[in-house]
């Protein structure tokens, strides 16, 4: 029988937990989850058409992260520039949609965008020119992934790595804001932490299981693997950029969408999800099998 000392260390463990449901039921929260099911129509539309269609979708987005880019870290006088370079990045998506999304190759590409995405963290100090070219590389490249994952693969495959990194955004919000704990990286994003993402993860496993469930016919171990995996990576890609926007002390990348941010600030997780399951399948198409 133990000690009542004991109990009363135990007690007062319990005691110290305590959950705060209150950011879950702010205006904040509400304007943000507003924001996300508005959103989430013209993407559902877009990936249910996939062709040109997604396509033309997915170059908007890469324009518009471009603009992002240009205009908080390169800062130029003239504004027909942030312009004209988010105009070159979007019409660079769509030449590669229409006409090279079924030969995208594994010989060398992926190797050289993560060296690339190595490069730009590690210089992401450096002059803004370098870094504005960096930006926008890594935004085309991850908008490439994004379209070569849609034409090459089924409807559901591809909305469940969309909805993984959705799950474990919300997941992590979640368990984050209610349980706190210890930060990831405070010195990067003070918000974040590991409840957060373990929360994020769950839910990705969740979101994993429901598709093999209903859609997938892959081997469950493997789906639970890269469900755990696509967790990492996509809350890794919030980091980084949470990182380039420390780096230039700004806060949000715009303020397009209300309650997130910009649409980079948004899609920071998918582009790097859509680039790793590139990686994934480029090199071995039967992961998930």
């Amino acid at each position: 029988m133990e000690r009542p000392d004991a109990l009363r260390e135990k007690s007062i463990t319990l005691e110290n937990i305590k959950l705060n449901f209150g950011p879950l039921f702010t205006r904040q929260t509400l304007v943000r989850l507003t924001s996300s099911l508005v959103m989430a129509v013209p993407v559902i539309v877009s990936i249910i058409f996939g062709g040109a269609y997604f396509t033309v979708f997915v170059a908007f987005l890469a324009a518009t992260m471009s603009w992002e880019v240009t205009s908080t870290v390169g800062k130029p006088r003239k504004y027909f520039i942030e312009i004209g370079i988010g105009f070159f990045v979007a019409l660079l998506v769509i030449i590669f949609g229409l006409f090279f999304a079924t030969s995208f190759s594994e010989k060398g590409l992926p190797l050289f965008l993560s060296l690339l995405i190595t490069v730009a963290f590690i210089f992401r100090k450096v002059h803004s020119v370098v870094s504005v070219v960096l930006g926008n590389i890594i935004i085309v490249f991850s908008c490439f992934c994004m379209i070569w994952l849609r034409v090459n693969f089924e409807t559901d495959f591809f909305s469940w790595i969309l909805l993984s990194v959705v799950a474990t955004d919300t997941g992590a919000f979640i368990v984050g804001s209610t349980i706190g704990g210890i930060k990831l990286a405070p010195n990067i994003s003070p918000n974040k932490t590991w409840a957060g993402l373990l929360g994020g993860i769950f839910s990705s496993l969740m979101v994993a299981w429901f598709f093999y469930l209903f859609w997938l016919e892959v081997d469950i171990l493997n789906i639970s693997l890269m469900a755990v995996i696509l967790a990492i990576i996509s809350q890794v890609g919030d980091l980084v950029e949470s990182a380039y926007k420390r780096s230039y002390k700004i806060k949000d990348s715009s303020r397009l969408i209300p309650g997130h941010g910009g649409v980079l600030d948004r899609l920071d997780g998918h582009m790097a999800a859509g680039i790793f399951m590139s990686f994934i399948l480029l090199y071995y198409d039967r992961a998930l099998m």
